[in-house]
């Protein structure tokens, strides 16, 4: 069974402390959109709230609580702004990573300061040249959210064995030991501070690496270390999708309002043709949020009960957020076309919106291809 709490009130009393946060992220959005960057005072707020170290596990300090509390916090907090409610998704979700890795890693990354935060850039764009005790690996990694807030990073990358052969691994690496390079210019999302990090041959000793084939199956090493704790047996991608996505969920919400309350407040003619268009954007969002909330709280109830998670699963809940998310964009860019010309101002809320889930879209936790593809191969092999 997962030792997830489970009690309401304590969840209830973390979503009730994230709702609260709402107002006050709402009113420094302007500020974290032009710094770039989520200013320190949000990530104390967040500390301050409890909302941190939810997935860390209990024998180093962390609550491992309510992943469904993380999972809808991450939405939440996007009510006040998307930018922040990302960096807390990233921050929060990386005490998982870090959880897969053997004890002796994690005990590196803890045992002196169990508050410690994370980030990653998981794609495996460096190779690990093999040394003795472990490997040594120079690169350039992009889009690492929150990462000057941070005292760990993961990074994936192409490790050699001793024979010289390739497999793709997390590496753990403290942020002192890497660079970071100010050019997060971007479309949307401009508040996450995604810059880049950059590795001059630095070494990775071997105890602090995981297969990245083993965190994507659910049988990392760090199963041994905490055979309480049912998250780490979980695939990696049956809940990643409910992670990050959740930010442009949170937005899609913000937008059907906004639209909502400044049609009403322009005084139009009513006509069936704009009640029909603004009718439907409303079907499209709120479906969406139908199905990628209640795929949600039917993977935290399986995860919960101890149940079996196959690959069907997996596979199901990437299609569905993909297409969640699909019809998200569509509802918004009606509701964008429903509001007429305002829309091209920067500082039109609308614009922003649209702008940030773009920004998403390019994701690949929504990537169609990457979502859908895989579906529709294993509806054909003859599993089904």
């Amino acid at each position: 069974m997962s030792s997830a709490v489970h009690d309401a009130a304590t969840e209830a009393d973390l979503l009730a402390r994230a709702r609260a946060l709402v107002p006050i992220l709402a009113a420094r959005e302007p500020t974290t959109t032009t710094a770039r960057n989520v200013p320190a005072e949000t990530i104390a707020d967040f500390r301050n709230a409890g909302l941190f170290h939810l997935l860390q596990p209990r024998r180093f300090g962390g609550a491992q609580g309510s992943v469904g509390a993380f999972l809808q916090a991450v939405e939440i907090l996007a009510a006040g702004c998307a930018s922040s409610a990302w960096v807390y998704g990233v921050l929060a979700e990386l005490d998982w990573i870090f959880a897969c890795l053997p004890a002796r890693a994690q005990a590196d990354i803890w045992a002196a300061d169990p508050t410690v935060l994370g980030v990653a850039s998981i794609a495996p764009r460096a190779v690990g040249v093999r040394t003795t005790g472990g490997w040594r690996i120079s690169g350039r990694y992009p889009f690492t959210s929150g990462c000057t807030h941070a005292q760990w990073t993961i990074v994936g990358a192409k490790c050699q064995d001793t024979a010289g052969r390739e497999e793709p691994r997390y590496l753990a690496i403290p942020m002192r030991e890497t660079e970071i390079v100010d050019d997060w210019h971007a479309l949307g999302m401009r508040g996450t501070g995604s810059f880049s990090l950059v590795l001059r041959d630095v070494f990775v000793p071997e105890h602090r690496s995981v297969s990245i084939a083993d965190v994507v199956a659910g049988t990392p090493p760090g199963r041994l270390a905490h055979p309480d704790y049912g998250l780490l047996r979980a695939p990696r991608y049956f809940l990643v999708p409910f992670v990050l996505p959740a930010a442009g969920f949170g937005l899609g919400r913000r937008a059907l309002a906004l639209a909502t309350d400044g049609l009403r407040g322009r005084g139009l003619e009513p006509s069936d043709a704009l009640h029909l268009q603004l009718g439907e954007a409303a079907a499209l969002i709120e479906s969406a949020l139908l199905v990628f909330g209640s795929r949600r709280a039917e993977s935290v109830a399986q995860l919960d009960s101890g149940a079996p998670i196959e690959d069907t699963d997996v596979l199901r809940n990437r299609r569905d957020v993909v297409l969640a998310f699909r019809m998200l964009r569509q509802g918004v860019e009606q509701l964008v076309s429903l509001t007429g010309a305002r829309s091209v101002y920067d500082i039109d809320p609308l614009q922003q919106i649209r702008r940030d889930l773009t920004t998403i879209a390019t994701h690949i936790v929504v990537n169609e291809e990457a979502g859908l593809v895989p579906y529709g191969r294993f509806l054909l092999s003859g599993s089904a």
